[in-house]
């Protein structure tokens, strides 16, 4: 057998071969696809799971309502939307506040304890120096809560810095001692009561917009917009993502990477922390016991927020728009089980998981492409081995 046949026998059926930079064009397509692939699979399961008594008009409808509100109803569509805004908001905080962390490959799945640590920090000073005026107690607030996230992200960072733990378990493991450090102060102000109630009045944000949330909208957005500068147009950013792609030629370039991991995971906590102070402050007014998953201070969007950083590649400008599709599809399918009994909170998250996994496909394939064995041989290999044979 010549090397030629040899190799072909070798060669797998099929293989992954990355693809250069897709071009601007080729990404439109390609998530275009995804999108529309994910439509038609939704539409088939909701034929499916309705058995033919819930039309995709229907079904849709009510997503649509349970996101926006309805059409035409003031009231229900400035309700609903507010409801949405200041949700997604907040999960593009936190997707934000993992960007850099993330680019750096840092992986802080963290998220949740610094969070917790910052609205524990703003929730001490309500309940506790709510007497001082207003102005002096909302910096406090402000300050304490972004140092109590920055100390909780740069914790991890030291022994990655420096004794080369893993962050994804040290980060994942402080979540816990987060909770129940939460759980101890919620236990301690309720006392005997069924819960604890909310704080002053005096000491929740100024209304925006007529809420008090308001703020976290305009906040977060903002963030979202300067990380994105932060990122692709300073020195620092530059840092970040030559040690994200090697750590080795960071250092032969003169930088000092052990100051990047620790500067990074500074502004990735204290950007949590401050979502976490804010929710306190301008949204929940008060902490709630961890086992109540709804009412806490992170609601899972510490974990959830790694999605929409992943699916936004890291642009923080791209994260305005995955956090409105998570939403979307979060209370869109909330209301289709309410509306439909086919449709369980079961049913609605398989719906979300095929959204997810159309587009997370449709990211591999922008990156990837599948090559297939080729039954025929190249020109030149033929031509040599005839010539071969006739030797």
């Amino acid at each position: 057998m010549s090397d030629s046949n040899k190799h072909a026998a070798k060669e797998p059926f099929v293989r992954i071969a990355k693809n250069g930079l897709p071009s601007a064009k080729r990404a439109i397509g390609v998530r275009a696809a995804s999108l529309l692939a994910a439509l038609i699979l939704c539409s088939i399961y909701i034929l499916i799971v309705g058995r033919g008594e819930v039309s995709l008009g229907n079904a849709f409808s009510q997503m649509w309502n349970g996101t926006f509100g309805i059409p035409g109803n003031v009231r229900s569509m400035r309700i609903m939307m507010w409801d949405t805004a200041v949700y997604a908001a907040k999960l593009l905080c936190v997707a934000v506040a993992l960007a850099p962390a993330f680019k750096m490959k840092f992986w802080n799945i963290g998220a949740e304890g610094q969070i917790v640590m910052g609205g524990l920090a703003t929730a001490i000073i309500m309940h506790d120096f709510g007497s001082l005026p207003k102005p002096l107690m909302l910096i406090l607030m402000i300050v304490v809560c972004v140092i109590c996230g920055a100390v909780w992200g740069v914790i991890p960072a030291v022994f990655k810095a420096y004794w080369g733990t893993n962050e994804t378990l040290f980060t994942l493991m402080m979540n816990y001692v987060a909770m129940k450090i939460m759980d101890y102060f919620y236990n301690m102000w309720k006392g005997k009561l069924s819960a604890l109630p909310t704080f002053p009045k005096e000491t929740w944000l100024p209304s925006l917009f007529d809420h008090s949330y308001g703020w976290n909208i305009v906040i977060f957005v903002v963030l979202a917009i300067l990380m994105f500068f932060y990122l692709k147009k300073t020195k620092q950013g530059y840092e970040i993502a030559v040690v994200g792609d090697s750590a080795n030629t960071a250092r032969y370039a003169g930088i000092n990477v052990r100051r990047v991991i620790i500067r990074t995971m500074a502004i990735s906590g204290a950007i949590c922390g401050l979502c976490g102070g804010l929710t306190v402050a301008a949204q929940n007014h008060s902490i709630a016991y961890s086992a109540e998953a709804v009412h806490t201070v992170t609601s899972g969007y510490g974990f959830t927020a790694i999605i929409v950083a992943w699916l936004a590649n890291f642009n923080t400008l791209g994260m305005i728009l995955i956090s409105l599709l998570i939403q979307f599809l979060e209370k869109g399918t909330g209301q289709l089980g309410n509306s439909f009994p086919a449709f369980a909170v079961g049913a609605g998250n398989v719906m979300i998981g095929i959204v997810l996994f159309c587009i997370i496909g449709g990211a591999f394939f922008l990156n990837y492409r599948l090559v297939f064995r080729s039954k025929k041989q190249p020109k030149e290999k033929v031509k040599t081995e005839v010539r071969d044979t006739d030797a």
